[in-house]
């Protein structure tokens, strides 16, 4: 489709290219709006509940439970393993097995969902508030708002992961719109679940006043379901007119259509070793509740939204978008080609994220400044949570590239090995937070840098598995060497967003200080970049520029 020739043959396949092109570009600002968004609702719960609300402390310990099934039931697991199975019986059977085989998937894990979600709560309810043996109060000092809030938010699950596999049916069926603004819906019903609460309580309350937090928390929770419903809500259109809803059967003597078993037991370890992160995370959390003094849970959770969103824009995007034609080649058998778009994508994310994790880093302190220190959030959890946002900000680049690796093996009908390195990265991940709180006396930064030490460690050990494997060929080479002008790029961004923000901060505000130095950043890591021939950048520019005539 890119060859001019062709497409001057065809002017049809001309068109399809460009429509191709603007929807590619539609889909991908309605992504970036969602990220917007979301980061928008974290500065008006910032803004609203403080840094050091016991009662917001036990509503982001909560959604940590909902939070965690959703990266293992839908975003990611089910979804990704329902997709193959989708596009296989569309593929051999048609659309209409197609239908009928994503509303069993429907109803089956709608039934799944409803019954874990009930055991969840009924678990919460009778698990002990002290850890056996440990003694560890890991719902913290006061674990009720913990559950109260845990049973309001675990229905969200039921919503989000329906609207997950829906997303992924319309994926299949070439309809990208709906799924995009999907989340930007969810995103906007929380938000004005946020607005509505700051005209009830106003943002400038005594953080004393546990009732009124509590009277908070429990709106916002209520919020959450709605928009996790709005979200599910927002694809049902999109969803009927593809026909997906619309009951049918085969026609007599079809071959009979595949049941839903196979992706659930496809989507276990793909959930598990994808949602590693997420689940040293949850640890971190309840760590951070039973732990850390008031705050601590809240100032872990926002400098982890911090390192998320660029993580988000770049490892995450890459990875969702290359890991169709890493299954593709795997199937086939194409080992050099999945080896060279693995290593090829790992330089690309890496052009981007080394400087990312290097500016969050460096910035930490004027990024959380700028963004959270507002209503009743003030000075002292910026000065908190910087530590710990430095840190995470070198977790960034190997949890990214930990997720790439893991897809690779998966694209080889591999899932037993990203589990037991996940396992292991787990355990380890505990064990390292329980030396860092409890036996250095660390705060969240403790958190945080158990993680960047888990992060690099668990990618150490999965990367030379994934190269060493039996028939696994050499990859293009240059990879160090793509590496090392990368690491020298990132370096001069670093330098010039520090000094010109040293420098800045005494003539401008703090917005406008922090814009000149991610834009110093940027320019320098380019310029950086440019001289030293990064193969990244210059296959960028080739591109630009279009093949010679």
């Amino acid at each position: 489709l890119t060859e001019r020739t062709k497409m001057d043959e065809r002017p049809d396949l001309a068109a399809r290219h460009k429509r191709l092109g603007i929807r590619t570009l539609l889909v991908g600002a309605l992504t970036l709006l969602s990220r917007v968004l979301g980061f928008v609702r974290e500065i008006l719960s910032a803004t609203l509940f403080g840094d050091h609300s016991a009662v917001f402390d036990a509503f982001i310990t909560a959604w940590r439970v909902p939070n965690l099934f959703r990266r293992f039931f839908g975003e990611g697991a089910i979804s990704t393993s329902f997709q193959t199975a989708f596009t296989k019986v569309e593929g051999e059977q048609g659309e209409q097995a197609g239908g009928i085989f994503f509303r069993s998937t429907l109803r089956a894990l709608f039934a799944t969902l409803v019954v874990i979600t009930l055991l969840t709560m009924a678990l919460i309810m009778v698990m002990p508030d002290q850890m056996p043996i440990t003694g560890w109060h890991w719902l913290g000092a006061d674990p009720d708002p913990v559950r109260d809030l845990a049973l309001r938010v675990m229905p969200f699950v039921i919503f989000i992961c329906l609207a997950a596999v829906g997303s992924a049916a319309l994926h299949v069926r070439g309809q990208f719109t709906a799924p995009a603004l999907a989340p930007v819906a969810l995103n906007l019903v929380w938000i004005g679940t946020l607005v509505w609460i700051g005209t009830q309580f106003g943002c400038t309350i005594d953080e004393g006043d546990f009732a009124r937090h509590e009277e908070m928390a429990h709106t916002l929770a209520w919020g959450v379901l709605l928009a996790g419903a709005a979200q599910l809500a927002f694809l049902v259109p999109a969803l009927g007119r593809e026909g997906l809803l619309k009951s049918g059967k085969m026609a007599p003597g079809a071959p009979p259509v595949p049941g839903v078993g196979a992706v659930l037991r496809r989507a276990a370890p793909l959930a598990f070793g994808a949602a590693v992160y997420q689940i040293n995370v949850m640890v971190d959390g309840f760590m951070a509740e039973g732990l850390l003094e008031d705050g601590g849970p809240t100032l872990h959770y926002y400098a982890n939204r911090v390192q998320q969103f660029p993580l988000a824009l770049v490892a995450i995007a890459a990875t969702s978008a290359v890991f169709p034609a890493l299954q593709a080649y795997g199937q086939k058998g194409d080992l050099l080609s999945l080896r060279r778009l693995h290593d090829q994508t790992q330089r690309a994310v890496a052009f981007l994220a080394v400087p990312a994790a290097v500016g969050l880093a460096i910035l930490a302190q004027p990024i959380l400044s700028v963004t959270l220190e507002h209503g009743a959030f003030g000075p002292e959890g910026v000065a908190r949570a910087s530590g710990a946002l430095s840190w995470l900000a070198l977790a960034g680049l190997p949890a990214g590239a930990t997720g790439l690796v893991a897809r690779a093996f998966y694209s080889i009908g591999d899932f037993r090995t990203p589990v037991w390195i996940s396992a292991f990265a787990l355990l380890l991940n505990i064990g390292l937070n329980t030396l860092f709180l409890v036996g250095w006396g660390m705060d969240v930064d403790g958190l945080a840098l158990a993680t960047a030490i888990t992060s690099w460690l668990g990618l150490a050990v999965m990367l030379p598995v994934f190269y060493s494997r039996q028939g696994m060929p050499r990859g293009p080479g240059g990879t160090l060497d793509s590496m090392a002008r990368t690491a020298l790029a990132a370096t001069a961004s670093g330098a010039a967003a520090y000094w010109v923000h040293r420098y800045a901060s005494e003539s401008f505000s703090p917005l406008w200080a922090l814009f000149l130095a991610m834009g110093s950043g940027l320019g320098a890591h380019l310029g950086v970049a440019f001289l030293v021939k990064s193969p990244e950048l210059q296959r960028v520019l080739r591109r630009g520029a279009g093949p010679k005539p």
